[in-house]
């Protein structure tokens, strides 16, 4: 049942996105969101379909896509000069670490648990800047917040499902069903923000 139900709220994220368009316009990270959302969209439909047999090598390729745009969603949500620098590293050191991968293969086992630890490290960056500003009094109201605990709550969970399936040998059928739980959870995030969030503000 999960695995039909899920791709509804992937769906829903992105429609909404697209329909408060011009609502959160404003918001110099929305337009890498909207891309974030299309992309997770694109890499399933491809998953389902040409590469359905063996969709291995395509979700390292997603691998790549996400992370980038959790950069630049980052990049343009994070101000403090220090977690920018560190921002900027991690993103250069990850992107080296994944191209290698592609000849140290015993690397690829591992690339999607650095993503979600590195993805972590921007979220928490972010979080710490909110709780330091005068925004953190009207958090509720504000998008980014609940893009991020969107976010957070999956890469914080994932990295230890990944843990799990690759190296424990956990069941499957279980392993998925809990994934396309976070993936409701994720979503849900999302949609909840693009629906009771005020319009775009001025920014940290």
């Amino acid at each position: 049942m999960l695995e039909e139900f899920y791709k509804y709220f992937e769906y829903a994220s992105l429609i909404l996105a697209l329909l408060f368009y011009n609502k959160y316009k404003g918001y110099s990270f929305y337009k890498f969101f909207v891309i974030y959302l299309m992309n997770i969209l694109l890499f399933s439909f491809l998953a389902q379909t040409m590469f359905k047999n063996n969709n291995h090598e395509l979700f390292n390729v997603y691998t790549f896509f996400e992370f980038n745009l959790i950069v630049l969603i980052y990049y343009h949500l994070i101000n403090d000069k220090t977690a920018f620098k560190f921002l900027k590293i991690l993103a250069i050191a990850f992107n080296v670490i994944y191209f290698i991968s592609f000849y140290l293969l015993e690397l690829k086992n591992y690339t999607v648990i650095i993503e979600g630890i590195v993805n972590s490290i921007f979220i928490v960056f972010f979080f710490k800047e909110l709780l330091n500003s005068e925004k953190i009094l009207n958090y509720k109201k504000l998008l980014p917040f609940w893009v991020s605990v969107g976010l957070m709550l999956y890469y914080l969970t994932s990295v230890p499902y990944f843990l799990l399936i690759y190296f424990y040998k956990f069941p499957s059928k279980i392993g998925f069903s809990l994934l396309h739980s976070l993936i409701i959870v994720f979503h849900s995030c999302f949609i909840f923000g693009l629906i009771t969030c005020k319009k775009t503000e001025s920014y940290l």
